[in-house]
């Protein structure tokens, strides 16, 4: 099965509340992880919400990493895709959940832009709801 990409939806648990709320902490965290997954990074765009939260987005050649939080809750939810061989979109999901001191990551892959046939282009689940319990 060739894929033009692999899509990494992945729900973080027992964050930090402080590095959820702080948005130069989060812009570097993901940084970080474009770096991990080998990945090229072309832009960066961040918003802090207030009270509490911060929504980002990496964008990548190789595609994008884009986070959601809710500190109040510990909870971190981010995505991860990249196109080509020579990114490691795991690497980059191992790095998150490392920085923003998760105890648990619900992940589901999905290969991204599969040609069909027709001409048409679907995906596939290939990891579904795969749990890791994390040490803090």
């Amino acid at each position: 099965m060739k894929a033009l990409g692999t899509h990494i939806v992945c729900e973080l648990s027992g964050c930090s509340t402080q590095a959820l709320t702080d948005v130069d902490a989060v812009r570097e965290m993901m940084v970080g992880a474009a770096n991990a997954s080998r990945a090229t990074i072309m832009e960066v765009a961040f918003h802090r919400f207030e009270p509490q939260g911060v929504s980002g987005v990496v964008v990548l050649a190789e595609s994008h990493i884009s986070i959601h939080t809710w500190p109040e809750t510990g909870y971190a939810a981010m995505d991860f895709y990249t196109c080509g061989d020579h990114t490691d979109p795991w690497l980059a999901c191992e790095f998150a959940a490392k920085a923003l001191r998760a105890t648990s990551m619900l992940t589901t892959e999905v290969k991204r832009g599969i040609a069909q046939s027709s001409g048409t282009f679907t995906h596939v689940v290939t990891r579904d709801h795969e749990t890791s319990t994390l040490s803090a």
